[in-house]
């Protein structure tokens, strides 16, 4: 990186700042081996739908699936079979 590159976002920064408590919370869910729903996944969903005001809030893998979240409420799931 040059002295004349902007950096936008600094991850690695941001993440440094709560390694601690991210790093304690991703060796809780790998010891528990829940991935999918599992107590962090229902108290990220809980939050969240808190901080938005309590809308309905489903996590899921990655942007491709909240995609297809996303157009299965819209209806658009019946056209595309």
């Amino acid at each position: 990186m040059s002295e004349l590159d902007i950096k936008m976002v600094d991850l690695n920064g941001q993440y440094l700042r709560i390694k601690k408590e991210i790093d304690t919370v991703i060796q809780e869910v790998v010891n528990s081996a829940a991935f999918i729903q599992g107590a962090q996944v229902k108290t990220f969903e809980e939050s969240l739908s808190k901080y938005l005001g309590g809308c309905h809030v489903i996590s899921c893998a990655n942007g491709t699936d909240a995609l297809q979240i996303a157009m299965m409420v819209l209806g658009l799931n019946k056209v595309m079979k």
